[in-house]
């Protein structure tokens, strides 16, 4: 089901606000026996963290995984580490930690490979069983078996539900000192409001490049793969196309910590990012209607549902255009 609709933006934020309320998940209202509703589903559950020398964190998470969803549970039924290219313990230590580790560069070998976490995702399709597959970031410093749990609740207890998005509060550290939100800077400064002009209908997507996600493999294999750091921006817009809004869902996981980048380090996040939502937009012929519709608000999603802003920016004319002359309507100063 295409998503192409025409860009009616006042119809696109009201959906925004329908799917929103329908297909945001809060950790309170998810059910508890998830065994049970993935055999009454009968799927199979993969679960990856592409990796490149993350040995310090990727340990304790699969550890936690396999020791939680597999040993006790069954949940989830295998664990893979899809290794970029890492020069440190990180195959070693994923191994050890009960993780079936692999080289993504030797998949698809007829395929050059290319650096990228987007990459690493793609080439991961052709190795991994699930015929549910959820990709958890290998950085992360507060990880708890619910990150893989609560993402794969709406796609057991919906099978029209065809992928999932994590979405958190993200603290950030100066220094010694860690603030309680302030992360998710390319987030906020540069996907939320490009998407919003552009996307409206995903303004109330509240983490739109969080790295944890899943979906259904017989999806994932009809989506292409932007390389690197824009493959979540990509995914999801490509996801309008193949599966539609109403297809997509997102989930609550609390907070979530990281290795934070330095500032300087996200100027080429975001201008990838960027590129891949102006391609997007432009293929989808949003890019020329957009210049030419009324300006619409700012879709901010808010903890008792999503507010919208008023951002209105006015172009006034060169002053010397007007033809004024000295001293008309010109203020008197003292």
């Amino acid at each position: 089901m295409s998503d192409r609709a025409a860009y009616d933006v006042p119809w696109l934020t009201r959906r925004a606000h329908r799917w929103y309320t329908k297909r945001t998940y809060q950790a309170k209202d998810l059910p508890t026996d998830l065994l049970a509703l993935k055999r009454e589903a009968g799927v199979s559950i993969s679960v990856a963290l592409p990796a490149v020398n993350e040995a310090n964190t990727v340990g304790p998470i699969c550890a936690s995984i396999v020791d939680s969803l597999m040993r006790r549970s069954d949940l989830v039924d295998e664990v893979v580490v899809l290794d970029g290219g890492s020069t440190d313990d990180t195959a070693a230590v994923a191994r050890a930690a009960g993780a079936t580790v692999v080289d993504t560069r030797r998949l698809i070998s007829h395929v050059p490979p290319v650096k990228g976490k987007g990459e690493s995702l793609w080439r991961s399709l052709s190795i991994l069983t699930g015929d549910i597959i959820c990709w958890i970031d290998a950085d992360i410093t507060n990880f708890d078996p619910h990150f893989v749990s609560r993402i794969l609740t709406p796609l057991l207890v919906d099978p029209t539900c065809m992928f999932v998005k994590a979405f958190y509060r993200r603290p950030i550290a100066y220094g010694d000192m860690t603030l309680p939100t302030g992360g998710g800077r390319v987030t906020e400064l540069l996907a939320r409001p490009l998407l919003n002009a552009l996307f409206p209908e995903l303004g109330g997507v509240i983490q739109p490049l969080s790295g944890e996600y899943a979906g259904r493999r017989d999806v994932l294999m009809q989506l292409p793969f932007f390389t690197g750091y824009s493959v979540e921006a990509g995914l999801l817009i490509d996801l309008l196309d193949v599966v539609g809004l109403d297809g997509l869902a997102q989930v609550d996981l609390g907070a979530r910590a990281h290795r934070n980048r330095p500032l300087d380090e996200l100027s080429p996040m975001a201008f990838a990012i960027a590129q891949t939502i102006l391609r997007r937009a432009e293929e989808w012929g949003r890019l020329e209607v957009a210049h030419d519709h009324p300006l619409h608000p700012l879709v901010m999603p808010a903890p008792d549902g999503i507010d919208l802003h008023d951002i209105d920016e006015l172009e006034r004319p060169p002053l010397g255009a007007l033809n004024a002359s000295p001293g008309d309507d010109i203020a008197v100063l003292s």
